[in-house]
C-alpha cells in the first residue's frame, strides 16, 4: 500500500509539472514525460487485481462510472504519449514527420483530457481518505479551492483545447512559476472534487454532495464573470 501511495504522489506531481511547459520547457517535458509513462506501467503492474477482476461480479452505476473513466484515462494517456513520442526533440530517432501535424493536435487535446480524467479517477478513491475527515474547514478549504480550480479552468479556455475548437495552445511565458502550479493544483482540486460527488451521488448520497457541487459552481462562475479574461473580466 505505501508503494502505491508514492507511486500516485509522483504521477500527480509529474502531471502538474506536465501541464506547466512555461516552468519545464521542451526538453526537461519530454523527460518528464518518460518517467509519467513509467509510473503509469507501474501502478497499473501494481493494480492488476483490478484488472483481473472486470469480468467478477454485478456492474452497479457506481462501479460503470469508475471503469468508464479508468479506461478513458488510459486511452488518453495512451494517445498523449504516442503523438508525443511523434514530435520528440529530445529522442529524434523516434519523430515521425509526417506525422507531427496530426501529433500536434491529438497531443494537445489527449493531453488536457488526460488531467482532467486523472483528477476524476483521483476522486473515485477520495472517499478512503475523505472517510477519515470529521470537521467542517477541510470541506470549506477544499470548496474554494475547487472554486478557483473552475475559474482557472475556464479562464485558460482548456475546454477548447479537449475539443479541439483551439488547436494552438495559448502558454503565458511571463506568468509566475507559483501561480502556475497553484492554477494547476486548484483545477486538479476542481475536477477530484467532482469525481468523488459523483461517486456519492451514484452511491445514493444526494445532498450534501449537491450543496458542495453547487457551492463550487457558485463560486467558480461568479469569478468567470467578473474577473474571466476569456469573458472581458479584468
Amino acid at each position: 500500500m505505501k508503494t502505491k501511495r508514492i507511486v500516485d504522489i509522483l504521477m500527480t506531481a509529474s502531471m502538474m509539472l506536465l501541464m506547466s511547459m512555461q516552468i519545464t520547457e521542451q526538453e526537461w517535458h519530454e523527460y518528464i514525460g518518460v518517467f509519467m509513462f513509467a509510473l503509469v506501467l507501474l501502478h497499473m503492474y501494481l493494480n492488476r487485481i483490478w484488472y483481473k477482476a472486470l469480468f467478477k461480479g454485478r456492474y452497479s452505476l457506481l462501479r460503470s462510472f469508475g471503469v468508464v473513466v479508468n479506461f478513458a484515462l488510459l486511452a488518453a494517456f495512451f494517445m498523449s504519449v504516442f503523438s508525443g513520442i511523434i514530435m520528440s526533440e529530445s529522442f529524434p530517432a523516434l519523430n515521425v514527420e509526417s506525422l507531427t501535424s496530426f501529433a500536434r493536435v491529438a497531443h494537445l487535446s489527449s493531453s488536457y483530457l488526460c488531467f482532467v480524467l486523472m483528477a476524476v479517477h483521483a476522486g473515485l478513491y477520495w472517499g478512503m481518505i475523505a472517510g477519515k475527515i470529521k470537521t467542517l474547514w477541510p470541506v470549506v478549504l477544499a470548496v474554494i479551492v475547487a472554486g478557483w480550480g473552475l475559474y482557472a479552468f475556464l479562464d485558460a479556455d482548456i475546454f477548447s483545447y479537449i475539443t479541439l475548437r483551439n488547436q494552438f495552445a495559448f502558454v503565458d511565458y511571463d506568468k509566475n512559476f507559483t501561480l502556475v502550479l497553484l492554477d494547476n493544483i486548484s483545477m486538479f482540486v476542481f475536477w477530484t472534487l467532482v469525481g468523488y460527488q459523483v461517486t456519492r451521488i451514484l452511491s445514493g448520497k444526494y445532498l450534501r454532495p449537491c450543496v458542495i457541487i453547487f457551492c463550487v459552481l457558485l463560486m467558480g462562475l461568479s469569478l468567470y464573470s467578473f474577473c474571466g479574461t476569456q469573458s472581458g473580466g479584468f
